[in-house]
């Protein structure tokens, strides 16, 4: 597909050869655009889906920095169709994951950075989630926008650092069905 076709439905129904081209080939999003937004997500791969096919990705600013957060998302069996319903606990949605939002090219995680570095990188290895979580903190995220200036559909691809030099692909996750943060 061209450039500005892409919807959450062609990109959830892609296989990985097609995602990685469009991944490729995405523009990079001002991480600043998505600050006050939430998304529904949903993991493309086995890897990723172990923690659940759909979640909600929320972005805020921290100290004028872009950052953002998970929402864990109550699993319907719906794939990517569907409700994105919040869990709660005590009245309060349950959020596991914060990620800071850079550059690719200013990431620690330099082996994979030559192919994305032009785009943008959630990097979970923050304070904001525990040390002893070191599962959560290995994750980092390059994440494009396939339809030029389009803000409403986000691809991302994860990877797990398993060691200081090597990491491990996790999923492709797309973002899409965006509204506003509450």
């Amino acid at each position: 597909m061209k450039n500005n076709l892409w919807t959450f439905e062609t990109l959830a129904k892609a296989d990985r050869a097609t995602l990685d081209q469009v991944l490729l080939s995405s523009n990079t999003p001002d991480p600043k655009q998505m600050v006050g937004y939430v998304y529904d997500g949903y993991n493309h791969d086995w890897l990723g889906q172990l923690a659940g096919k759909k979640f909600r990705k929320t972005f805020l600013l921290q100290d004028n920095q872009p950052y953002g957060l998970n929402q864990i998302v109550e699993q319907d069996g719906n794939d990517f169709t569907g409700e994105w319903r919040i869990r709660h606990k005590n009245g309060r949605p349950v959020e596991l994951g914060f990620f800071k939002v850079l550059p690719a090219s200013e990431s620690a995680w330099n082996r994979q950075v030559a192919r994305y570095k032009h785009l943008i990188c959630f990097d979970y290895n923050i304070a904001l989630n525990p040390k002893t979580n070191l599962l959560m903190r290995s994750i980092h995220d390059y994440v494009g926008l396939p339809n030029v200036g389009d803000y409403g559909i986000v691809l991302g691809k994860a990877y797990l650092q398993i060691t200081p030099s090597h990491s491990i692909f996790a999923s492709y996750f797309i973002l899409g069905h965006r509204k506003p943060y509450e």
